[in-house]
């Protein structure tokens, strides 16, 4: 326990008074739980409290409980910070109990070394709603990852968007190219899979996308993918019917190496322009001869979002095969039965049109045109 003691000059009642805040950093003891409530129970000018290191959820009912019951304290103006981590079961544990005042409660959904991002509990449980709602056991994996890509592409698009907080992106249903990908990641992170948010640049403005580990046997489907769902995102006000503004595909599950076919010049920025050199010596060797903190803290971070070293990364990445429009549309079949007739159609012509205006095709794919035109002629 750490507090400013103050002496004991105005008697007992008073020996807390100058005591602003509270540091609570493991399991209370009973002897130390009624140190904590001769505190609460007195005069003093308590205005924060904070949850560390070796704390646990016992602890913090307690500490809950004692301020909600004193006398002394007004629980509405006491603001309570959670700095340390909670599994998923008592995350829920947690927000599914009683709180008088549960906005002056700051709780972590996120940390990224050791910073945590917080938010107030009636924002933490929109989010954490929003995760439950999308998540299906009965779906395949790239099922399920294409329920969470609509989901995030169907929000409203604004660039140079200020939210970047997860639970208000949801509340506002809107975001920009970082926030989408954020939320992608998050929600998908929360479901079990490994991903990393990278970056491409173009022309000095940056934009992100989405690594994911995809391992699905139904529709054999196994690598390290690029999604963004920012670039496959409709307006609604343009377009007002669900499934026309769901039509985009373009950037669900491609390879990496795709990226840099694009017509408009973005390019791979970061540890992901080292993951899209063509020869892994090479790629080796830039990367550990880079001196830029920057870049070795995204190569540390690629590492530990997919618990692999740096080789195994850029092996799968160059092994993930291109995933056609058709096993798309397959997936897509999956997830929504009541399509007009001639959506899928639709769905694929979007596909290849979006793909002509966006992509440069490599001698590989006007190969494949010219059989398939080939095998048309002779049928």
């Amino acid at each position: 326990m750490e507090f400013n003691e103050m002496p004991d000059v105005l008697g007992e009642t008073c020996a807390y008074f100058n005591v602003q805040n509270l540091l609570v950093d493991h399991s209370l003891t009973p002897i130390e739980i009624e140190e904590y409530k001769n505190l609460i129970f007195s005069l003093n000018n308590l205005q924060q409290v904070y949850f560390k290191d070796d704390c646990d959820i016992k602890t913090m009912e307690t500490i809950k409980n004692l301020l909600t019951i004193s006398e002394y304290i007004d629980d509405s103006n006491i603001e309570k910070y959670v700095l340390f981590n909670l599994s998923n079961e008592e995350k829920e544990n947690f927000l599914n109990s009683n709180f008088e005042n549960p906005d002056t409660w700051q709780i972590p959904y996120e940390k990224e070394s050791d910073n945590y991002t917080l938010t107030d509990i009636p924002r933490f449980r929109v989010l954490k709603n929003y995760v439950k709602k999308l998540i299906d056991n009965n779906l395949s994996s790239v099922e399920e990852i294409m329920k969470v890509y609509d989901s995030v592409k169907m929000m409203d698009y604004k660039t140079a968007e200020e939210i970047i907080q997860l639970p208000l992106i949801v509340q506002e249903n809107s975001a920009d190219s970082y926030g989408m990908n954020k939320l992608f990641s998050y929600v998908l992170t929360e479901m079990g899979y490994k991903t990393f948010i990278g970056k491409t640049n173009q022309d000095g403005d940056a934009s992100y996308v989405t690594l994911v580990l995809v391992d699905d046997s139904k529709y054999n489907i196994h690598g390290i993918y690029l999604f963004d769902p920012s670039m496959d995102t409709l307006s609604k006000e343009e377009y007002k019917k669900e499934d026309i503004r769901r039509i985009n595909y373009n950037f669900f599950m491609i390879p990496l190496g795709f990226m840099e076919k694009l017509t408009f010049n973005d390019k791979l920025s970061g540890i992901l322009s080292f993951l899209s050199i063509d020869d892994y010596n090479y790629s080796k060797e830039k990367i550990d001869n880079c001196k830029i903190p920057r870049l070795l803290k995204e190569k540390d971070k690629l590492l530990i979002s997919f618990d692999k070293d740096y080789e195994d990364i850029y092996n799968i990445i160059k092994k993930s095969k291109k995933v056609d429009i058709d096993k798309i549309i397959n997936i897509n079949d999956v997830l929504y039965k009541n399509k007009s007739e001639n959506y899928n159609k639709m769905l694929k012509d979007n596909y290849s049109l979006r793909k002509d205006e966006l992509f440069v095709k490599d001698r590989d794919e006007e190969l494949e045109e010219l059989i398939e035109e080939e095998k048309k002629l002779q049928m």
